[in-house]
């Protein structure tokens, strides 16, 4: 099968020892039990069942691909060509004792779930319909019979973004989850397939009468690991209560989370009661409403751009910094990044009667007060001082702002900023290069006393002074002492591991 063919159908082959050790998490398998490979493709499930001695005739296989057909045949077990996600009726609930797979990657602006989004969507759309494998999970769960096991590797996504939250509820309130591994990350690369994968092995308890078991369950985590030869042999297994999978903000399925920060979850108030946050406007026309301003990266960027367009009403906008002073155009930060603490006002926007007729502009939202812009695409938490006057873009820019008179933007930079509340939002909340608004209201917060308030208040207000001087101004040794003072004002109350302390050192401070 060709390369493009296999994107459209968004397959990926499962290596075959990652093969034989999902089979190997499903139990002994008896003579009597139908097992289902609802994405069959090459067959390495099929292969590996057959290798361990269990019968073609137990073994069932689907594939939305007939160009598997032959193979499968040959093998001497079942194949249908069908659509699986779309197959499913009534008579497929409870059918297999085992279901076991690697279901398609494709996403909601893939061709497949863009030409049968409302069918989809009917079937699934009260659970999750927005990526195929999150569907095949549901499916899955649905076909199980009480008591039977399903073994599927995804991608990790759906252990912490927030879109998937409906999906882990689902399978909280099914399942008793057995396993969750990590495989290593590259698994997939030599197929040109960048996921990081994840293998969900689960039971099916579902019903009121089972809540208790499912809840006391104890699920065997395993870490991300490095090659496939250590999944017998784990470098770390953690042990984690299902019901702790409701501690934490979305039902977020965490992997590697200190008993300690759970209880910080569970117990602190959170960071929208202290912090609240906003979406921002849309322009509908960014390169004929936003202007770069002079003297920023942004305007040379702009000037080397249209040094190659010829046509005069297409070129991208340059203004005076003093034309901010005039009504005619308002400071506009849309821009994400890592930048913290300050970064130079880039861009503005038109705010003549005209122009602003074409903006979506949300009511209730309190555009130029003094607040906090919190980066939504970057690779860790990035929060900067947003100045009085400012309005801000519906997507990488967050504004933020005080609703606490105890409180300082200042300490709240620091904070934010800090190696811990990376961590917490990074770390935890959401480990892709985006973070939501709701994520950041969910962290907890912990009002500060006078002293630690006082001295991160310094360091900071040393920061924005310096960066506005130097740009490429090196704050890491104020940063160190900032994160030394959070993690110990957080650490009096929730008495924090000093492992964590290292963890927070190496991984999530920008002076590692």
């Amino acid at each position: 099968m060709n390369d493009k063919y296999k994107k459209n159908l968004g397959t990926v082959f499962t290596p075959p020892i990652t093969a034989r050790y999902i089979i190997s998490r499903l139990g002994e398998i008896s003579k009597k039990v139908r097992i289902l490979d609802p994405c069959v493709g090459n067959g390495i499930f099929v292969k590996e069942l057959l290798r361990k001695g269990i019968s073609p005739e137990q073994i069932y296989s689907f594939d939305i691909n007939p160009i598997y057909r032959n193979n499968i045949l040959k093998l001497g077990v079942s194949f249908e060509s069908m659509d699986t996600l779309l197959s499913f009726s009534k008579k497929e609930i409870e059918k297999y004792d085992i279901i076991v797979g690697n279901p398609p990657y494709l996403n909601k602006s893939s061709n497949y779930v863009k030409t049968n989004k409302k069918q989809l969507k009917k079937i699934y759309g009260k659970i999750n319909s927005h990526e195929t494998y999150s569907m095949f999970i549901v499916n899955g769960i649905w076909r199980l019979k009480e008591g039977g096991r399903l073994g599927f590797i995804t991608s990790d996504s759906f252990l912490s973004l927030r879109t998937h939250e409906k999906l882990r509820n689902f399978i909280l309130s099914k399942c008793i989850i057995n396993e969750i591994t990590l495989p290593p990350k590259d698994l997939f690369l030599k197929q040109k397939v960048k996921i990081s994968p994840a293998i969900i092995i689960l039971t099916k308890c579902s019903g009121e009468i089972n809540k208790q078991k499912r809840e006391e369950n104890i699920i065997r985590v395993i870490p991300r690991l490095k090659i496939e030869g250590q999944y017998w042999n784990p470098p770390k297994i953690i042990h984690v209560k299902q019901k702790d999978y409701h501690s934490l903000p979305f039902s977020i399925f965490f992997i590697d989370v200190e008993k300690e920060i759970i209880e910080l979850f569970k117990k602190a108030p959170k960071l929208e009661k202290y912090l609240k946050g906003y979406i921002g406007m849309h322009t509908h026309n960014n390169r004929r409403f936003i202007a770069a301003i002079e003297g920023t990266t942004l305007a040379k960027n702009f000037k080397k751009k249209n040094l190659k367009i010829k046509n005069k009403d297409e070129k991208f906008i340059i203004i005076p910094r003093k034309e901010l002073e005039s009504s005619y155009w308002k400071p506009y930060l849309k821009r994400g990044g890592k930048d913290q603490y300050y970064r130079p006002i880039m861009e503005a926007i038109k705010w003549d009667e005209e122009s602003k007729k074409n903006y979506d502009i949300p009511k209730n939202v309190p555009f130029e007060r003094e607040g906090i812009i919190i980066s939504g695409i970057s690779s860790r938490l990035a929060a900067r001082y947003m100045p009085k006057g400012c309005y801000w873009d519906s997507n990488k820019a967050m504004g933020f702002i005080l609703n606490n008179k105890n409180l300082s933007i200042e300490y709240i930079l620091g904070l934010l900023n800090s190696s811990f509340y990376n961590y917490l939002a990074k770390g935890i909340i959401n480990n892709t290069s985006s973070i939501q608004l709701t994520g950041i209201h969910t962290l907890p917060f912990i009002i500060p006393d006078k002293l630690t308030k006082e001295k991160v208040e310094f360091q900071v207000r040393k920061i924005i002074k310096k960066k506005k001087e130097d740009p490429n101004y090196d704050f890491s040794q104020e940063q160190k002492y900032i994160d030394n003072l959070i993690f110990e004002l957080y650490s009096k109350e929730f008495d924090l591991p000093k492992e964590l302390k290292i963890k927070l050192d190496t991984q999530f401070s920008i002076y590692k």
